[in-house]
């Protein structure tokens, strides 16, 4: 992915002027095997609290009672 087109002086000035303000974001890179392998362990151990506090039960529950509302 490239950069964003640039600004003109005139479109920057007007921007600011609306009271916009200029954010560099940055996020972090699916790409990256160290960031896909600590979400993976992130979603296990949530995986495995649920298992444990019976929240998945609750939830499938929740779920399943939401869905006959649409029935």
């Amino acid at each position: 992915m490239g950069r964003p087109k640039e600004l003109t002086d005139v479109e920057r000035a007007d921007l600011l002027a609306r009271g916009f303000r200029p954010v560099e974001v940055w996020v972090p890179d699916w790409n990256d095997p160290a960031f896909v392998a600590a979400v993976e362990e992130e979603c296990r151990a949530i995986r495995e609290s649920d298992r444990r506090t019976h929240m998945d039960e609750t939830l499938d529950a929740f779920l399943a009672d939401a869905w006959a509302d649409f029935d």
